[in-house]
């Protein structure tokens, strides 16, 4: 949630926009034929008893180990693996999941899960309290090496084990019954129920991991707890699984297979040859044919919906030019956010002036004070702001600005070239493949960067990124101690209305020293199969299978 998950992996950092066939009502045409063989039955996906759901995946998952991920790819795949405390229903709400219910304390530092009576592995051994004692022990560990380990520092001592200055079994922790399990925090946290929702905190199979250790994920040695198990893992083809015997409940669909998409147009295309049943990005070129089209089948499989994301560039504040906030700030005026959604990736983002999302419950984010302001206008006064730093015609700014491989990432840093060059700013482009990419960020190899965070229904998740303890994802090192204070006193205040108020002052505190420039915020362009039953679209994007059937199953 990748980064990590949560890095900006799984929507669009892959894709390519494919090019308009030879015009619309050809491309109608072709697509109305697709969903004629849909409902005609010359589909798998219409097939009697289908045999496997496929379904696209933006890219080839780097492991299936929970508690190494980084990808919201693969945070996708691990939902169906694996069943934490909590889970999500189809619509997205916070629901029991290997725990049947919980209590609280009433000072919030102690929480009771009780499991399920019915808990076991796929292998058929039972799945008790000192499973999970096991797994949040393993998360903390250093040589675990958890870059995402930070999401439950909430926990008793997690920052002190994670850190090595102190073992594993002082983590707040511990098994009370085989079926009671008792976690206690340092602090109240008002959203654990929600960062239990992550892979990070999904259990591991002991018993394995100490017979075989990490190749524990290999198909050969799998084991896990959630609805599926793993069958295969073809790199760069497929990832299969099957539905795991001794989950608690039966899932309508036995087998699936998620399928990396080297672009959003080779994604189409497998869609409309009826490869794959499920699409996770249609290509931006098609988008505005499908949603006007006059056949109501084709109308039905498109999904477009928000989600819970950040988009932005980040300053790495340790290269000289950025550390003074004249330049940041420059270079954030000059950038035109309405113009980069609407007429370069004309994909239905939204353009956003906030690095916390504008949808996030209960919270109103902070806005940039160029906001308002006239482009041309603050063109001038980025220009001004330069000049002022020391830059001009005769000792331009000079800026490597780097991206992710693929259309998106190129046109949109072409564009915030082109809006850097008018206020005299000389960009260079670099793009890399995904995962060096953020290998890079999270190393500091860069100066300006565009990254991306898909995330929780709360503002903390996201302004978390830049206290200047959280490690590597806060990518440009940004350091504030007023940032640090407000927000340390947030994480420690209970009291929901206290909590926002500060968590509101850290946010204009960090809007204001530009230490990133927030873009957009993504919406969802998926093709779902009309023949598939349960898909309920919501800001997590989630969609586990062990909710969905097909409309004519017996």
């Amino acid at each position: 949630m990748n980064t990590t998950v949560r890095e900006y992996s799984s929507r669009r950092m892959r894709r390519e926009d494919g090019q308009r066939g030879q015009g619309t009502w050809q491309l109608l045409f072709i697509i109305g034929l697709v969903f004629c063989q849909l409902m005609t039955g010359n589909t798998l996906a219409n097939a009697a008893t289908p045999q496997i759901l496929n379904l696209g995946n933006t890219g080839e998952p780097q492991t299936l180990d929970p508690h190494r991920y980084n990808l919201r790819l693969e945070e996708t795949l691990l939902n169906d693996l694996f069943l934490g405390l909590t889970t999500f229903n189809s619509k997205g709400k916070i629901v029991p999941g290997a725990a049947q219910s919980w209590k609280q304390s009433k000072d919030g530092l102690t929480w009771i899960f009780y499991l399920r009576d019915d808990l076991k592995w796929s292998d058929g051994v039972p799945l008790t309290a000192e499973d999970f004692v096991y797994s949040l022990r393993r998360v903390m560990r250093p040589k675990t090496a958890a870059s995402l380990a930070y999401f439950l520092y909430m926990i008793e001592n997690a920052a002190a084990v994670n850190q090595g200055k102190m073992p594993a079994q002082s983590l707040g922790v511990r098994a009370i019954t085989p079926r009671q399990l008792e976690i206690k925090l340092a602090a109240p946290y008002p959203y654990f129920l929600e960062r239990l929702l992550y892979p990070i905190a999904f259990p591991v199979p002991k018993h394995v991991i100490d017979e075989v250790g990490d190749n524990w994920v290999k198909p050969q040695h799998w084991v896990s707890n959630g609805a599926y198990k793993l069958k295969t893992w073809q790199p760069q083809a497929f990832v299969e699984m099957t539905a795991n015997p001794y989950f608690y409940t039966k899932v309508a669909i036995e087998k699936i297979r998620y399928h990396p998409l080297a672009s959003e147009q080779s994604g189409y295309n497998r869609y409309r040859s009826s490869e794959l049943d499920v699409i996770p990005n249609l290509p931006t070129s098609e988008l505005e044919g499908i949603k006007t089209s006059s056949d109501q089948s084709v109308q039905a499989a498109l999904r477009l919906t928000p989600l819970l994301s950040s988009m932005y560039l980040v300053f790495n504040l340790q290269d000289p030019a950025f550390q003074d906030v004249r330049v940041r700030r420059a270079l954030s005026m000059a950038i035109d956010q309405e113009i980069l959604t609407s007429k370069v990736m004309r994909s239905g983002d939204k353009p956003s002036y906030t690095f916390v999302p504008n949808f996030i419950s209960d919270y109103q984010p902070a806005k940039a004070s160029h906001a308002n302001m006239a482009f041309g206008q603050r063109q001038a006064v980025a220009r001004r702001l330069l000049a002022e730093a020391g830059f001009d015609k005769t000792n331009p700014l000079t800026i490597t600005l780097r991206h992710v491989s693929g259309t998106e990432g190129k046109k949109v840093n072409l564009a915030v070239a082109g809006m850097w060059h008018s206020i005299g700013v000389i960009t260079t482009l670099h793009q890399a493949e995904l995962k060096a990419h953020f290998a890079d960020l999270r190393q500091g190899k860069f100066m300006v960067a565009w990254a991306g965070w898909i995330g929780e229904n709360n503002a903390e998740h996201y302004l978390s990124l830049l206290q200047s303890d959280i490690g590597n994802v806060n990518y440009g090192r940004y350091q504030s101690s007023l940032f640090d204070e407000l927000m340390r006193n947030a994480q420690s205040q209970a009291d929901p209305e206290q909590r926002n108020s500060l968590l509101s002052a850290a946010d204009a505190t960090a809007v204001e020293d530009y230490p990133v420039v927030p873009l957009y915020s993504l919406s969802v362009r998926r093709l779902v199969n009309p023949n598939l039953k349960g898909w309920e679209d919501n800001l997590r994007d989630m969609h586990p299978v062990r909710y969905l059937s097909w409309h004519n199953a017996p």
